[in-house]
């Protein structure tokens, strides 16, 4: 006598993920576009060794922040405002060129320590294209730390 198999079914009791899928991506776009994105993070800047320091309000300053993606954004003034951005080259040297204008040779680049030695560079060497200006680097002072 032969023995015959039992066919077992196929389990009743699956599970569709399409709509956890669906509400993972809703929560996903969500998320996206209620986040806003804030760079008013102060600028932690290196102390100071040596140097005399320059009257903040004689001069023009900018400050660098490093983008996440990377490079660096550059801001007129001491805040980093999304207003007060200056997003091209051009930007920069008409902020400078105003500043000069105004009577302030004076041009500092305040830069945050995670900001890379060659964008501080870059920026510098944008900048050093304004006619009569003097280029300082913002530290902390040492007495302050």
């Amino acid at each position: 006598m032969l023995l015959q198999r039992q066919v077992r079914s196929p389990l009743d009791a699956a599970i569709d993920l399409t709509p956890m899928v669906d509400v993972v991506f809703q929560l996903l776009i969500f998320l996206m576009l209620t986040y806003r994105a804030s760079a008013q993070a102060e600028v932690e800047l290196p102390p100071a060794v040596y140097g005399t320091g320059v009257e903040e309000t004689l001069a023009t300053n900018l400050t660098l922040v490093p983008r996440p993606g990377g490079g660096v954004a550059v801001f007129s003034g001491m805040s980093t405002d999304p207003a007060d951005a200056l997003d091209s080259p051009e930007a920069i040297r008409e902020a400078v060129a105003e500043g000069v204008r105004r009577g302030r040779r004076h041009v500092v680049l305040q830069a945050d320590g995670a900001v890379s030695h060659g964008e501080v560079l870059r920026v510098g060497s944008i900048v050093a294209e304004v006619e009569g200006i003097i280029l300082h680097l913002g530290v902390e002072d040492a007495n302050q730390s």
